[in-house]
């Protein structure tokens, strides 16, 4: 069993809080760490466990019990104050995306990762579901024929997403993207080359950074990936997933909830849905947590077979260039390549 200090007790804290004590056989809570009196006091009331230590900075929870892992959930300009600080005491950290909230904290966390003895995963949750499993097998097994390309569409109809995310440069990018560039990887099971990108705010926003983008990224393989992002639509919204299609020689997969379904050759302009397979059920487990559920075991036997994880830093490493090399890219007006945001 984890002995877990959990940093950060706002929305997404507050999920973890309902669903670790759901997996007692692999974790108890070793302290609760905040820097609000209040998000503590609302921590304790979620938690039921009045005996679990509370304190306002890790350093304290630190020097105060004993633990075996860190559970970052701070907003990204705080991540490197907390995972790096847990890495030197020896502790095992778990993270929520994204890594940090710049390039060079980013590059900063991962060395600190790499000569720590704790491993250090990144909570990439969508990668964890079933269908994404399967539909990587689809393409993998080529049962779509030769795949020639990936579009990626994701509206949310958000004008209000947390305080520290109003404030934000880049809030699309950083604070969702990222969970959707990660995705690709997964269902590609490939690894960006280059990206070309556009992003931009709206008159209606009320969020300081942009919430919209454009990005085209060349993956290995030379296989053009499209993604299409906004979080502040005023008409249908996707999933939290969005809508995914793969392009294929023979047939496309997509992905659009709750359906994972192949549609093969044979519409006609008077028939336009082409024959269609449903696949699975694609789950999009919020709010109920099934996928932290995944991470944490995952995260608990990396630990214990002394193994990366499969969402490790180093590899939620290409996932974060995916974002900052597409921020550059809008700023600049030019194609970035992924490898110079590697280390």
């Amino acid at each position: 069993m984890l002995r877990v200090i959990q940093v950060g007790l706002g929305a997404q804290g507050r999920h973890w809080l309902r669903t670790l004590p759901e997996m007692p056989e692999l974790a108890s809570y070793a302290a609760l760490v905040d820097v609000s009196a209040d998000a503590i006091a609302q921590g304790r009331e979620i938690l039921g466990q009045p005996d679990v230590p509370c304190f306002d900075s890790l350093e304290k929870a630190l020097d105060a019990v004993e633990a075996d892992a860190v559970m970052c959930v701070t907003p990204p300009e705080f991540h490197e104050a907390t995972i790096v600080p847990a890495l030197e005491a020896g502790l095992h950290v778990l993270a929520e995306k994204p890594i940090a909230h710049t390039t060079e904290a980013t590059h900063r966390i991962v060395k600190a990762a790499r000569k720590a003895r704790g491993i250090t995963m990144m909570a990439q949750k969508g990668r964890y579901h079933p269908w994404v499993r399967r539909f990587r097998e689809i393409v993998q097994g080529g049962e779509l024929g030769d795949l020639d390309h990936l579009t990626y569409w994701y509206k949310d109809s958000k004008l209000w997403w947390g305080a520290f995310r109003a404030v934000m440069d880049d809030p699309l990018m950083l604070e969702m993207s990222i969970h959707h560039f990660d995705l690709i990887r997964a269902l590609l099971g490939r690894d960006p080359v280059s990206v070309w990108a556009e992003t931009w705010n709206s008159s209606w926003s009320r969020f300081k950074g942009d919430v919209f983008a454009l990005a085209r990224f060349k993956f290995e393989g030379d296989l053009p990936v499209i993604y299409y992002g906004n979080k502040v639509s005023r008409g249908n919204m996707t999933s939290w997933y969005g809508e995914i299609t793969a392009e294929g020689e023979n047939a496309t997969l997509t992905v659009d909830y709750p359906r994972l379904y192949m549609t093969r050759m044979g519409s006609t302009y008077m028939f336009p849905t082409g024959p269609q397979e449903d696949i699975m059920r694609a789950t999009d487990d919020r709010p109920s947590g099934a996928t932290n559920h995944a991470v944490f075991q995952e995260f608990h036997a990396a630990i214990a077979e002394g193994r990366p994880a499969e969402s490790s830093i180093d590899d939620n490493l290409k996932s974060m260039a995916m974002v900052t090399a597409a921020i550059d890219s809008s700023r600049s007006g030019t194609e970035r390549k992924i490898a110079d945001y590697l280390i």
